[in-house]
């Protein structure tokens, strides 16, 4: 049985592949077009580790898999993302941040593109309606796929213990979520 708190293997050994069509665009190297982001590169990007923060990692990967089936590599800016609450509503702004570094999808501040391609501004919008709350919206451009993933960390099994103190309970607790990622997230497809 692996460690009950959150280590560095489990940081190190989830990753996300990644394919930049931007990068290869501009003669970019293969390390720079064509790259892994793991678990600890997110956390490393959000400065820390928590519910939030893993969660995003865990939705990000669950959205290639759903809708980059035949490669399951994620192609940046290829996927739009709608989310019901404002950016500065509960976590949404470090989750969207996170889905910005990994899809290439941002709001205002994104890249506007070239000679009418690779723009990454506007993928990212706050405050759709018509996504359920608990949910995150996810479209691929280019084949028009659509899911709702939501996300429920108080699903992961997951029992705080008096006596621990504050972060080791708080590392437990983001191994539980890791651990019981079939709980915590759940699918549903829109369109396509």
């Amino acid at each position: 049985m692996g460690s009950p708190e959150l280590n560095l293997k489990d940081l190190t050994s989830r990753k996300i592949s990644v394919y930049d069509p931007f990068a290869d665009f501009l003669s970019s190297s293969d390390e720079e077009k064509k790259f892994d982001i793991s678990l600890l590169d997110v956390i490393h990007f959000a400065g820390h580790a928590c519910p939030s923060i893993v969660g995003s990692f865990l939705i990000s990967q669950r959205v290639v898999k759903e809708l980059f089936p035949e490669t399951n590599v994620c192609v940046r800016g290829e996927v739009a993302i709608d989310i019901p609450l404002a950016a500065t509503e509960r976590a949404t702004g470090p989750i969207s941040n996170v889905f910005g570094y990994i899809f290439g999808a941002w709001g205002e501040s994104g890249f506007g593109g070239l000679q009418g391609r690779f723009a990454r501004r506007g993928l990212l919008r706050y405050s759709v309606r018509e996504v359920p709350e608990g949910a995150y919206r996810f479209r691929n451009l280019n084949t028009g796929k659509c899911i709702d993933v939501f996300y429920d960390p108080s699903r992961a099994n997951f029992e705080p213990l008096p006596e621990e103190p504050f972060q080791k309970q708080w590392r437990r607790k983001n191994k539980a979520i890791l651990e019981n990622q079939d709980d915590v997230l759940k699918v549903r497809i829109v369109s396509g």
